[in-house]
């Protein structure tokens, strides 16, 4: 029987599993970038080292202090693929037809957010909203409903807390209209603008706990690199994105490249 040097000293430190990858222009209105695999993160700096002549190295400090994620992109959204690019893309869509939704039925528990299944493709709210309760009755918005509205462009509900019509995990039924997209294009080539993007990067484990990683001011390193599979072969098209994360000199000095926030270890 081998002898054991010693002991897990945490055992929640040790982390399971991917994370969520979101980007955006800030914390703020970060999106999911939805299926990837390949995620790995990296930091990088440049040791200050001093040479005398009559003594050993003297370390100073660090320089040059950078990160880097990359990652395989699976859902290569033409508007989210610009997003990560920082400005160097143009993008448009066209509208398909005005759909009418009737009587979508979703459950309101407490103030949690039920999406609804269908969406905008341009990304705003969906129209002419009617909700009813479970006894045919009209719902008030703002009232007994509030709607919100995902970064990523979904539609949502969810129950006042005050509200007398709609009690919590109630069952209502949502009326509305939304446009899908025909197409979505992204065309680039002669645009010079290069904007940094802010990364978040998260993993949840069993208990609903996060590690998260955010790098405050990243920006893609190189295009896209995608190879069509073969086909009829268990791949996807995918792309290899690299950013590199750079220090906000705007942020307070020992938080200006990223931050990592560990609820899962303690």
């Amino acid at each position: 029987m081998p002898t054991y040097q010693t002991a897990p000293v945490n055992p929640k430190s040790i982390h399971l599993g991917s994370a969520k990858i979101e980007v955006g222009t800030s914390s703020a209105d970060a999106q999911n970038m939805g299926i990837a695999d390949g995620i790995d993160f990296k930091e990088d700096f440049e040791p200050i080292v001093l040479e005398p002549d009559n003594s050993v190295e003297i370390y100073k400090g660090v320089t040059a202090q950078t990160c880097t994620l990359s990652f395989n992109m699976w859902e290569l959204d033409p508007s989210k693929v610009a997003l990560l690019r920082g400005g160097i893309d143009s993008t448009d869509s066209q509208s398909a037809t005005l759909v009418t939704v009737t009587d979508e039925a979703h459950t309101l528990t407490d103030t949690d957010i039920a999406w609804l299944n269908y969406a905008n493709g341009n990304g705003s709210e969906v129209g002419s909203i009617v909700v009813t309760d479970a006894s045919s009755n009209s719902a008030v918005r703002n009232t007994d409903y509030v709607i919100v509205v995902s970064p990523e462009g979904k539609t949502g509900i969810a129950r006042v807390s005050s509200s007398i019509a709609i009690t919590s995990g109630e069952g209502v039924l949502v009326d509305y209209t939304y446009t899908p997209l025909a197409n979505k294009t992204r065309s680039t080539g002669g645009l010079d603008t290069f904007n940094s993007r802010y990364i978040r990067v998260t993993n949840i484990d069993a208990n609903g706990k996060k590690y998260q990683l955010e790098i405050y001011k990243a920006y893609v390193t190189g295009g896209l690199d995608m190879s069509f599979p073969k086909d009829g072969e268990a791949k996807v098209l995918s792309s290899k994105i690299e950013m590199k994360g750079i220090c906000d000199i705007t942020r307070t000095a020992g938080d200006q490249l990223y931050k990592e926030t560990d609820e899962q270890s303690v």
